[in-house]
């Protein structure tokens, strides 16, 4: 009883707290193809806008380019090499201006070797090897590494596997064994280097994405490297809950310390950390035809209306300046090194037709920007860190009194829950399966995946997130229907807030209140849905379809502020 009152007294504090937490503030990082001789000439305004870097995205594009022939002339080596100096005369240009926070961003845009491969991966560690060095001699802080475009290879059963001469368990140990090899290289010829890598492969991809990171972690502990390695995440690219995204970024490093040995574990919360990413301009909107058929990419309806255009035409917002201040703010407090900004293209400038001849026209650079530009960067320069509630809030994570952080949220911890239903050729979410007609929790269904009845689950303690997929087989192109009760002792107005992964769907007191029809992850808060609770039995029917991966809920109730209701209970 004792530690129930502590624990009360804990809450009740969090969300009466009226004064400001001092948190440091990460430095801003911007994902763009900017050329480094305009940044060069544009350094003090870039400043004043609130970034503190760059991620340069065409000194060396795929893992296997040679850094010193982006010049054009693969002799030209070190001090002699033109490229090196545009990029060193940058750095010296930015650092008198603030930004010293800029990267060399290298991706995986074709296949890497075959994993077991030891010959071929040679002259992938001697390129980064030279990325490294080109790093620390043109002034920049480090590399960044996108492994995205090759997301199969991460897969066991990708198409270019034969296992003739390696099995499973081979693969794995190899994954892991490149990724140590990786971080050995470039720390040769760039010690002091800060390691990102983007995005979230161990949410993301299949198991030798994880076996990669973790080797990458493992050596750069072992080596006790100063600056870190750091994940940059994309999964947040549309979250505009602060707190949704501190959650995310709290659930992510528990994924990460999953796969860490002790050692590697105590190198990562010393000097390591998530980055928290967001994309606010930049709009696309995929085209298809009658038939479903992908046809291409257009920009907003109002303005393309169905003309394909491709995806970089359009630099407009994909969220108002508004949801962008609270999206920052929780990059801001869910990030502890950095946090970073996805422009697609040339979101946050335009060139004239003078700026585009002398620095050379770079994709949508000449294209308008958004109508409300100056706003989204004046929410970057003010650097907003949320309402002294959420900041408390985040000490708590940060202190790690997780107890007090889920009570004070007010989840729901239990759920009557029934599936899966339908399959791959299915539209399991337009499809009406027996719960949306009728909840009998003493019936059994017969499905394609055999009987299926109701069952009492519980979520996850340490993060509030109820994991179907530890429940259910088959968990892709299936869906499931989660129930529960609330009980409130008085008529009130509230929040029902949300989150799935996939598509998800809402009843409240068998009455629609919800129906989003997207592949999207699981966050925190992602939906907030007003209702006015009854005196007595509230129900709440949820129903949670999944495409692939990841599949799951958030779910709690609120007060119209956001404050969590602590006088309700749930059957």
């Amino acid at each position: 009883m004792k530690k129930k009152l502590i624990l009360n007294s804990i809450v009740l504090i969090l969300l009466s707290c009226s004064t400001k937490t001092d948190i440091s503030i990460p430095k801003t990082l911007l994902f763009s193809p900017i050329n480094p001789e305009y940044l060069k000439d544009t350094a003090a305004v870039w400043q004043s806008t609130g970034f503190d870097g760059f991620l340069f995205s065409h000194i060396m594009s795929s893992w296997n380019d040679d850094i010193w022939a982006t010049d054009k002339d693969s002799t030209t080596r070190e001090k002699n090499d033109a490229t090196l100096q545009k990029v060193k005369s940058c750095n010296e240009a930015c650092r008198k201006h603030g930004i010293t926070e800029n990267f060399i961003k290298v991706a995986f845009y074709d296949h890497v070797p075959l994993w077991t491969d030891d010959k071929a991966w040679e002259k992938f560690h001697q390129n980064f090897q030279e990325a490294a060095r080109f790093a620390k001699m043109s002034g920049c802080k480090g590399i960044a590494l996108d492994i995205e475009y090759v997301s199969e290879q991460y897969d066991l059963n990708w198409e270019g596997y034969d296992y003739k001469n390696y099995d499973e368990s081979q693969l794995h140990h190899a994954a892991l064994k490149r990724g140590k090899e990786l971080i050995s290289a470039m720390l040769k010829s760039y010690p002091e280097m800060v390691f990102l890598t983007l995005p979230e492969g161990i949410t993301f991809y299949g198991p030798l994405a994880g076996d990669f990171f973790t080797g990458m972690a493992k050596e750069m502990a072992e080596a006790n490297a100063p600056s870190g390695i750091h994940l940059l995440t994309e999964s947040t690219y549309d979250m505009t809950s602060t707190l949704g995204l501190i959650h995310y970024a709290q659930n992510l490093e528990q994924k990460i310390a999953h796969r860490l040995d002790d050692s590697s574990l105590k190198y990562w919360k010393e000097k390591c950390s998530i980055v928290l990413g967001g994309w606010p301009l930049g709009y696309y909107r995929k085209i298809t035809d009658e038939n479903g058929e992908f046809l291409g990419w257009s920009g907003k309806e109002e303005k393309f209306g169905e003309k394909i255009v491709g995806s970089y035409a359009d630099k407009s917002s994909r969220f108002p300046p508004e949801e962008f201040r609270n999206q920052y703010a929780g990059l801001l407090l869910g990030s502890q090194h950095y946090c970073w900004i996805y422009g697609h293209g040339a979101t946050w400038w335009q060139f004239t037709e003078e700026e585009s001849n002398k620095y050379g026209k770079v994709g949508n650079s000449e294209l308008v920007v958004d109508d409300r530009i100056s706003e989204y960067k004046k929410v970057l320069s003010e650097k907003w860190k949320g309402s002294p509630k959420i900041q408390s809030l985040v000490e708590l994570i940060k202190q790690g009194d997780n107890e007090a952080y889920i009570a004070s949220m007010n989840f729901v911890k239990q759920f009557q829950v029934i599936g899966p239903f339908g399959c791959k050729d299915c539209n399991n979410f337009e499809n009406i399966f027996p719960p949306e007609k009728e909840i009998n929790f003493d019936t059994e269904y017969k499905t394609q995946s055999g009987k299926v009845k109701w069952q009492t689950l519980s979520i996850d303690e340490q993060t509030g997130y109820l994991d179907f997929t530890k429940y259910f087989k088959p968990k892709d192109w299936v869906c499931v229907y989660a129930s529960c009760n609330i009980n409130c002792p008085n008529e009130q107005l509230a929040q029902i807030r949300l989150g799935t992964n996939d598509m998800g769907a809402l009843w409240f007191n068998g009455e629609k209140a919800l129906s989003q029809n997207i592949e999207r992850t699981a966050v925190l808060d992602d939906d907030i849905i007003p209702v006015q609770l009854k005196k007595g039995e509230n129900t709440i029917l949820v129903k949670v379809c999944n495409t692939e991966l990841n599949w799951g809920l958030y779910l709690r109730i609120t007060h119209e502020n956001g404050d969590s209701m602590q006088n309700l209970n749930f059957r």
